[in-house]
């Protein structure tokens, strides 16, 4: 059996497919090991998962405003100098046959680059969405990466799409999602959801199952770094009074609950594939775990992106498969979230091309494909180890 070091950060969708991987791997009796950070040992812990941390970059991820958070993870995790030294010693300490490393981690691809470590870079997202060459994300990234590179010696990289390319690399997205895929190298993997099943849960719906109404799932962004209280509350406010039953997954998000319409329900975390079996349409923020989730039962979205990452860019490709319409996020008023959403739940062909992609879905490689990658470098691995004299 092998042993696989997993890098991670406190990002939302990129730990959800990361830790269903390497759930896969253990039922099939490897070991793995998550590297992070310190702010993110619960949510792995609480999975069973053994967890260590970044000891030189961690003392970099400090509690910051939000305002900060960029500098904060560019230092401590996307463009680490301190990965250089640190990837190879977990490697080492752990005694790992390969490396899963997040593919925003550069320092730690550097780091296994340079070393010529066996690894695997998991690509959290579609890459035309999450990278696309010359995009905004990678006019910020660029210049901290590659002068991260030149400590190593290493050349630098036109586009970070090719730090990737030295390594296969594996998306947890599927290719009718990337508006790039026709330029996706031929090292990128498209193995779409990775799941490990459906989470246990002891959910129970707050409403009657006589009730007919058409359920409407408003889920934004789990994560710390944006704040979704006016996309909750202009949504609500939109779905106020109509015909429809309304549940609020809030996350961490705070707000007035008094003002919550009798339509509308508002818990903190539900499981969605409790919940999307039932649902008629998906409010999001357009991240990629919600967006895959909703169209793999079948659920049409209605998308109010932050302006960061891959949610703009996945909005828009939603709305160009005809399975969604995307809103300006930021500035979307209650009429025109209301307008979109009875649009949407009237007109039948958004859930016709759903369904479509939810049968695309149901056929992509998955969890499996993914783990036999992994055994295929692992095992190339540990022969090259066993040759060597």
């Amino acid at each position: 059996m092998a042993r696989f070091l997993f890098t991670t950060w406190d990002g939302a969708g990129n730990q959800p497919p990361a830790i269903a991987l390497a759930r896969a791997l253990e039922k099939r009796g490897h070991n793995v090991v998550f590297a992070g950070y310190e702010n993110q040992r619960r949510t792995f812990a609480d999975r069973g998962l053994r967890f260590v941390t970044f000891e030189r970059s961690g003392a970099h991820w400090l509690d910051e405003p939000a305002e900060k958070m960029f500098a904060v993870k560019l230092r401590a995790a996307w463009a680490s100098a301190d990965h250089l030294d640190e990837l190879p010693a977990l490697m080492a300490g752990e005694r790992c046959d390969a490396a899963v490393i997040d593919c925003l981690m550069f320092g730690a691809l550097a780091a296994a680059e340079k070393n010529r470590l066996p690894a695997v870079v998991f690509v959290h997202s579609a890459p035309g969405a999450l990278m696309p060459p010359q995009g905004a994300f990678e006019a910020q990234l660029l210049g901290p990466v590659n002068d991260m590179r030149r400590i190593t010696s290493l050349p630098p990289v036109a586009s970070l799409w090719e730090a990737w390319t030295r390594f296969p690399a594996l998306s947890n997205s599927i290719c009718e999602l990337d508006p790039l895929s026709a330029q996706a190298p031929r090292s990128f993997r498209y193995l779409g959801p990775l799941t490990d099943g459906p989470a246990r849960s002891e959910w129970k719906s707050p409403w009657s199952r006589a009730d007919a109404r058409p359920l409407v799932l408003v889920s934004f962004s789990t994560g710390p770094y944006w704040d979704q209280t006016s996309r909750i509350t202009r949504t609500l406010n939109a779905l106020a009074d109509t015909e429809c039953r309304v549940l609020v997954t809030a996350g961490r998000t705070e707000f007035d609950t008094s003002a919550v319409p009798g339509n509308a329900v508002v818990v903190n975390h539900a499981p969605h594939d409790r919940i999307l079996p039932a649902a008629a349409l998906t409010v999001t923020h357009a991240g990629h775990g919600t967006v895959v989730a909703s169209l793999k039962y079948g659920v049409p979205l209605l998308c109010l992106p932050n302006p960061v990452a891959d949610q703009p860019i996945l909005a828009r490709q939603v709305q160009a498969l005809g399975c969604g319409v995307a809103l300006d996020g930021d500035n979307a008023n209650a009429n025109d979230i209301r307008a979109a959403a009875e649009r949407m739940l009237t007109d039948a062909s958004f859930a016709a091309q759903a369904r479509r992609m939810a049968d695309i879905l149901a056929n992509a490689p998955g969890t499996p494909a993914g783990v036999t990658d992994l055994e295929r470098v692992a095992h190339r691995s540990k022969a090259q180890l066993q040759s060597a004299p």
